[in-house]
């Protein structure tokens, strides 16, 4: 499977689908009919230092190469964004999330489902509460 290299690639593909699981989040665009399908690894500095985030990648890679041919979408883009439990997942079951994953990720229905916001704490200013209060009156 050819990989992404490319910011701009890497940018078209965060415009599609979007699927989480337990050790990374599978993004995917669907491309062109007969072009081969291509996949790309981004680990950020969140995760660790340069061994840990290499060992992820190498996890991920050892990952794609035991799926089987027809376990990959043809004709599109993966984006595997990893999370710390890459790490630590046994590797048939991060195999096996993959394998779930990447037909998902290009699905409209399951890949795109709205996302809740985060939760956000009001910033008190100085001399006032943070949160509104209550009078009774």
């Amino acid at each position: 499977m050819d990989t992404l290299k490319k910011r701009s690639e890497f940018l078209a593909v965060a415009k599609g689908g979007r699927l989480g699981r337990r050790a990374f989040v599978v993004q995917g665009l669907q491309r062109d009919p007969g072009c081969a399908s291509r996949i790309g690894y981004t680990v950020t500095k969140k995760t660790g230092n340069s061994a840990v985030r290499s060992r992820i990648k190498r996890r991920l890679r050892a990952a794609v190469a035991a799926l089987q041919p027809e376990d990959i979408p043809a004709a599109a883009d993966f984006v595997l964004i990893a999370r710390h439990n890459a790490l630590t997942l046994p590797f048939p079951k991060l195999v096996a999330d993959l394998k779930s994953g990447l037909p998902h990720a290009l699905d409209p229905r399951t890949a795109n489902a709205p996302r809740r916001p985060r939760k956000t704490r009001a910033k008190a200013t100085p001399g006032k509460p943070a949160t509104p209060s209550k009078t009774q009156g």
